[in-house]
């Protein structure tokens, strides 16, 4: 697969769709690497990850089921459960975080921030280009404060989400997409 075929053809693999079978550590070890090929003003590489897999994805549920129990008492038993399962769905997960230096001369925060997101969907691309299946999910245990101080996202950082990656129990295509001509205008096209 070329990679424009790649981009056009891009799909999102739910996590329910993964198969158990964890990564080979060399097939992880590309798609991290293709993370740090992001565009990057200032070369400031305002990233890290963090790697969750085998044992550590029962204790990231206990985390989730932790904020959740937090975020509300009363949620019900199957509330909590449900977002203690979340990490267990792919047999590895990839905590995304930007981490911000405030007030650089040549990169504001909004580009570090965009630096970051973009080193996280070279990860799911490099996933695909593999034949593996990837999706970037985010929802409340993203941006609560609890699962941040378990995973040790500091002040000066954002967690952006989370990349669930496996091998997909059957082929993928690429969604519909909208016709990219209700996107786009020219401007200053005076004819």
């Amino acid at each position: 697969m070329d990679a424009l075929d790649l981009i056009v053809n891009r799909a999102s693999v739910p996590p329910r769709l993964h198969e158990e079978a964890d990564l080979d550590d060399a097939a992880l070890e590309q798609i991290l690497a293709s993370a740090v090929t992001a565009p990057d003003h200032g070369l400031l590489r305002p990233y890290r990850f963090i790697t969750i897999r085998g044992k550590a994805r029962e204790r990231l549920g206990d985390v989730f089921a932790e904020a959740a129990r937090i975020r509300n008492p009363d949620a019900e038993p199957g509330t909590i459960e449900k977002d203690r399962q979340k990490p267990l769905r792919s047999p590895v997960v990839v905590a995304v975080i930007a981490c911000i230096t405030p007030d650089h001369p040549k990169a504001p925060e909004i580009e570090q921030i965009l630096t970051a997101g973009m080193a996280g969907y070279n990860m799911v691309l490099a996933a695909q280009a593999m034949g593996l299946g990837g999706i970037w999910l985010t929802g409340a245990p993203t941006y609560d404060v609890h699962v941040q101080s378990a995973l040790g996202v500091r002040a000066s950082e954002d967690l952006l989400g989370f990349i669930y990656l496996g091998q997909p129990k059957r082929d993928f295509k690429a969604p519909r997409r909208p016709d990219w001509r209700d996107f786009v205008t020219a401007w200053g096209d005076d004819d």
